[in-house]
């Protein structure tokens, strides 16, 4: 009896984690700069995107490539969702595990327009959405729209070969 009640709680206890996704980072301005702050020594490009983004979807297998590709070069990568924080813990990871993504991956929890106005005056809220920053933090540029490989390889090799 004993035996079959601890196989059941055993059971459970599999089957719970396995269904249960992993909670997704939240962030907000001054996170997002305590993240940019410690990387500093790497280049860094941080990619603003959510899963009803049509062109992010389609962009999402590169950037997941490109990392895989360029983590050992002194690369690292954000993916900041702007998906709604509440339903972004099981709308996410499907999302990440389908396209292999393995960059860090955080949610903003903050108001966009506050969020907007501390972090990019100029950017409209629009997604996808990058920013690449230097070895030393500073941001080297920012752009909108879909960022086909080639293009955000050769901006990033730029920034690699910067002082």
């Amino acid at each position: 009896m004993w035996t079959r009640i601890l196989v059941f709680g055993l059971l459970l206890t599999l089957s719970a984690g396995v269904i249960a996704e992993p909670k997704i980072p939240r962030t907000n301005y001054k996170d997002l700069q305590s993240r940019l702050q410690k990387l500093k020594g790497k280049v860094v490009v941080v990619n603003f995107w959510a899963t009803w983004c049509g062109p992010c979807m389609e962009e999402m297998p590169d950037l997941a490539r490109f990392y895989k590709n360029y983590r050992s070069k002194g690369v690292e990568m954000i993916g900041v969702s702007v998906d709604d924080p509440e339903l972004a813990d099981s709308a996410i990871p499907p999302v990440l595990r389908k396209h292999g993504v393995t960059y860090r991956v955080v949610v903003l929890d903050e108001d966009p327009n506050t969020f907007i106005e501390k972090f990019d005056k100029n950017w409209q809220g629009e997604v996808p959405r990058f920013y690449l920053y230097s070895k030393s933090g500073k941001r080297l540029a920012a752009w909108s729209g879909k960022t086909p490989y080639a293009e955000l390889e050769k901006r990033v090799k730029e920034a690699l070969k910067a002082k």
